[in-house]
């Protein structure tokens, strides 16, 4: 009886933390966002602040949150020393606060990876659907 109960604790255990591995966090925007300005990164950690592009339009910053909103956290780990960002991105919000995001730009048609300045270990995953609608939103 003693070892039946050890395993079925042993399997519920188990089961907790696989399940607490699957959960997907969605990316949390602050306010709703004024405006987005776009640069090529320098790595990890700081923001590129020579801006190549700058975002203000309604629609294209509408298109541009619900691409965030649809980002599936990972709650694993990501090794920031093996590949280096392509873009950076500042948020600026209506509320006047401001977020830096780095994105990792997949290839055509596969996903990308996107996470907050300072934040690099949690990455967001955007669908390659999305991507493909983030790349004419950003005209990259």
């Amino acid at each position: 009886m003693k070892k039946f109960m050890v395993l079925a604790l042993l399997i519920c255990g188990a089961i907790t933390l696989v399940g607490c591995q699957s959960t997907k966090e969605r990316m949390t925007l602050l306010d709703t966002i004024t405006e987005v300005s776009i640069s090529k990164s320098e790595g990890y950690g700081g923001l590129n602040e020579n801006y190549s592009l700058t975002i203000n339009k309604e629609e294209t910053i509408l298109g541009f949150e619900e691409v965030l909103k649809n980002t599936k956290g990972l709650n694993q780990e990501m090794d920031v020393t093996k590949e280096k960002p392509d873009y950076d991105m500042l948020l600026s919000y209506a509320n006047g606060e401001t977020q830096g995001l780095h994105l990792l730009l997949g290839n055509p048609g596969e996903e990308s990876v996107i996470m907050f300045i300072g934040q690099e270990k949690n990455r967001f995953i955007v669908s390659a659907k999305d991507i493909n609608e983030l790349r004419k939103l950003l005209g990259i």
